[in-house]
């Protein structure tokens, strides 16, 4: 065969050159994860790993989410960094089961009702024990059995001709309407009433904790829920032992939370140039741009171009190598001069 009539006529003799240039920056790749493993604590992530929830996806809401609605003033102006309680709520929210709301926790919220309760650390790391001890049926009993609104039991308060507001609210919320940091109120009002003896209402820890973002019944709920978990066994959480590590994981929450909000990580991106071999190129250059603003459909139509960067060729009948429709017919006459024949 003939070089000059076949394209792809490639000569032996001739060496073949492959120009590959690639521009990798292994050294700056190689110092980030190395301090990346420095800083990730593989003990505080063994004990707060929670598996992901297997509910489906909601379709989008137009409820605002519980970290919407936390305070901001103490993320704006760094004061939740330098808070000792940083740590208590960055452990608290992590404990939070996943399958019990697709909703978030929020720190901040969880921050400013530690603030408001005054705890000591000790009760604070019952609670920690309390959320850690909870088992799998938990979240399925809580989602099932948690009122949705306080509506519902103020119905019979209304006015006479007034439109009954109270079913109507009540059937267009969900379980995730609920915000999640109900889960860690409750908790900490379990071991406030385990530790000291005299203990307030629901009205109370309801107003002055949770600033009435959820209801009497709520708080209740979520109290029975977590007991019935536990098996309304509090005492076997109340060891020196697990207190204490229960006050190391959160110290080591509250140091997690300074690194990953006053370091953020910025990988470098590696420069990079396309490869080529055989002459032809294997990696896709920079899309091709217009002086007068980007590329348009009526312009790449009007100017094609090939991934070799030649034109491209008219499109014709000729050129698909489509048969005539008389050689279609001989075609099927011969067919059916066979098929007659057998």
């Amino acid at each position: 065969m003939a070089k000059d009539h076949c394209p792809y006529y490639v000569d032996h003799e001739v060496d073949i050159d492959l120009d590959i240039n690639i521009d990798i920056d292994d050294d700056d790749n190689n110092n980030n994860s190395e301090d990346d493993d420095l800083d990730f604590d593989h003990e505080y992530f063994a004990r707060t790993y929670r598996p992901l929830s297997n509910l489906p996806t909601p379709p989008p809401s137009s409820q605002n989410s519980s970290a919407a609605q936390s305070p901001k003033t103490t993320l704006e102006d760094g004061g939740l960094l330098e808070s000792e309680l940083l740590g208590p709520a960055v452990h608290l929210v992590n404990l939070v089961p996943p399958s019990a709301s697709l909703a978030l926790p929020s720190v901040p919220l969880v921050h400013e009702m530690l603030t408001r309760a005054d705890l000591p650390h000790d009760t604070i790391a019952l609670a920690v024990c309390i959320l850690d001890s909870l088992n799998s049926r938990f979240s399925l009993n809580w989602r099932l059995v948690c009122p949705l609104s306080q509506w519902e039991t103020s119905t019979e308060h209304t006015k006479r001709h007034t439109l009954p507001a109270g079913p109507v609210a009540g059937n267009r919320l969900h379980i995730d309407c609920v915000n999640p940091e109900v889960i860690v109120l409750a908790s900490l009002i379990i071991a406030v009433k385990f530790l000291e003896d005299c203990s307030s209402p629901t009205q109370y820890y309801r107003s002055a904790w949770g600033k009435d973002m959820w209801t009497s019944a709520q708080i209740n709920v979520t109290e029975r829920c977590i007991m019935e978990s536990l098996g309304y066994r509090i005492l076997p959480l109340w060891d020196p032992q697990l207190i204490g590590d229960a006050l190391s994981d959160m110290e080591r929450a509250g140091r997690q939370g300074i690194k990953g909000n006053s370091c953020p990580r910025q990988r470098s991106m590696s420069s990079g140039k396309a490869v080529f071999g055989l002459g032809l190129q294997l990696t896709p250059a920079d899309t091709p741009g217009s002086e007068n603003g980007p590329l348009c459909a009526g312009r790449a139509v009007n100017s094609p171009m090939t991934a070799f960067g030649g034109p491209l060729s008219p499109i014709t009948p000729d050129s698909l190598y489509l048969p005539s429709r008389t050689q279609l017919d001989k075609s099927f006459e011969s067919f059916d001069a066979v098929v007659g024949g057998v």
